[in-house]
């Protein structure tokens, strides 16, 4: 009698690709910056010997030299801020807003947007610096 070979069909190994991309996930994770839009402004911020450790998950408003407000990553006019600010505040338990202003902004400006940020119902206004 003759002998029947089965032919066994040719299939693709997955186990190999699995680990390459799952090498690759980790090599993405742990090159990449985890930059949020609001420290992800270039902003100088004025050094200070004492202070605390701002809040994590604060709301943060962001005033570069030229004196633009910015909110999320985009730039925003006086008033869309304060109604941003508001709706925010609104479920906020803590009240704190986080103020990141560039050193070189004019005082005037800094106490304007503080003055916003006060109305739209902060309890606290914490200035951002560097230790």
């Amino acid at each position: 009698m003759a002998s029947r070979r089965r032919r066994r069909e040719p299939t693709i190994n997955l186990a190999p690709l699995v680990d390459i991309v799952f090498l690759l996930v980790i090599f993405f994770m742990v090159t990449s910056t985890f930059i949020t839009p609001e420290t992800g402004l270039p902003v100088d911020l004025p050094q200070a010997v004492s202070g605390e450790e701002e809040p994590s998950g604060a709301p943060t408003v962001v005033v570069h030299a030229d004196g633009s407000a910015y909110w999320k990553g985009e730039p925003v006019a006086d008033d869309e801020l304060l109604a941003a600010l508001r709706g925010v505040m609104a479920t906020d338990q803590q009240g704190t807003v986080i103020l990141r202003a560039d050193r070189k902004t004019p005082h005037g400006r800094v106490v304007q947007v503080m003055d916003i940020i006060r109305r739209a119902g902060a309890k606290r206004v914490a200035i951002a610096a560097v230790p």
